[in-house]
């Protein structure tokens, strides 16, 4: 018995110190560090507060830790944060820091945001310039603290308006119509679900969506006859030809409007004929004079004056001129009896000799 108590702790006191050593290292890795410190480069940035913020603590952009915090200093009443780069990583000159907060426990870390590495990089000891202050947790609270005393406030109304008999008689009437306006969308669905109003057969009735389909169906089949140009309007669209000839009597039109101008300035001008009608008086009161002496005229012939008068309103003349034509007949059909006469006995005369 004796002889084995000393084993036993023996091989007790190598477990623990196994367990020991797997805590450690596990303890380590999930730090994110690793035993032998790894090789890298100093940068630093100066904020004015970097409460919570301890050495050691991780360095990480875009989630993935890119080194540590080697030394929190103060300078010129500034805290000054020097870190610790990986060799493999390589920061931009205008690059970004903050110290941030990670998980609810508040563990502080510092988070860079990569610049353009087309402008150049940070030199080992070089100082990010760009940093944005971080926000603490105290100043939170004291900012919050107006909120809550409102929040407040309006908790301790709505107790006072709640608690009240008027306030409980609201709820229950809230409630009320509630309860009502929950019975009324039963009935709404159930009756939409039985298929019954306009809305209801929509829903239910699959006629529309046919009829709805079949009307697409045909507006697609007048599109693609309009695209192929077929039909009046299609070949409206499609074919130039009505355009080009419309294009040549807007043109025609235009010299039309053009010249028609010309002959509207030339009027106005009192060029031309017409012109002269227009704004001229010389042919008007020649134009007067002429149907004044035509007036005279026809009174003259109409009262007898005059050898035209006369012939027109006395039949005297007439008569005389028809007595004449008669005696003048008479007078040729005796000459006409007379002639073989004489003809006759001149030719007798001429023979006896």
């Amino acid at each position: 018995m004796a002889t084995q108590c000393p084993r036993t702790e023996i091989k007790v006191g190598i477990f623990v110190l196994i367990a020991l050593v797997v805590l450690g290292y596990m303890s380590v890795k999930l730090a994110g560090e690793n035993f032998s410190a790894k090789k890298g480069y100093s940068l630093c940035f100066v904020v004015d507060t970097a409460s919570g913020l301890a050495p050691n603590s991780r360095v990480e952009m875009a989630g993935i830790p890119i080194g540590y915090v080697r030394k929190i200093k103060l300078y010129k009443g500034e805290a000054k944060v020097c870190l610790i780069i990986y060799k493999r990583y390589k920061i931009a000159k205008d690059a970004t820091v903050w110290v941030r907060t990670k998980g609810i426990l508040g563990d502080k870390y510092v988070e860079i945001h990569q610049g353009n590495i087309g402008k150049g990089v940070l030199p080992p000891g070089g100082r990010i310039t760009k940093v944005i202050r971080p926000e603490d947790l105290d100043e939170l609270f004291v900012d919050m603290g107006p909120v809550f005393q409102d929040f407040k406030s309006i908790a301790n109304s709505l107790a006072k308006t709640i608690g009240s008999k008027q306030g409980q008689k609201d709820i229950k009437e809230t409630l009320n119509n509630i309860r009502s306006a929950t019975d009324s969308l039963k009935v709404i669905t159930k009756n939409l679900k039985e298929g019954r109003g306009t809305l209801g057969k929509l829903l239910t009735d699959d006629t529309m969506y046919y009829q709805l389909k079949n009307a697409i169906t045909s507006v697609n089949k007048i599109a693609n006859n309009l695209n192929k140009g077929k039909g009046t309007l299609g070949k409206l669209l499609t074919d130039d030809t009505v355009y080009m000839q419309l294009k040549d009597t807007m043109a025609t039109l235009r010299k039309t409007v053009a010249s028609l101008n010309i002959v509207a300035d030339r009027l106005k001008n009192g060029e031309g004929t017409l012109g002269k009608l227009m704004y001229s008086n010389d042919i008007y009161d020649k134009l007067e004079d002429t149907v004044n002496n035509l007036d005279k005229l026809t009174k003259n012939l109409n009262n007898g004056k005059g050898t035209l008068g006369k012939l027109l309103t006395d039949d005297s003349l007439y008569k005389e001129a028809k007595k004449t034509l008669h005696n003048v007949n008479k007078a040729a059909q005796g000459l006409n009896e007379q002639v073989p006469v004489t003809i006759l006995g001149t030719v007798v005369g001429a023979a006896v000799r």
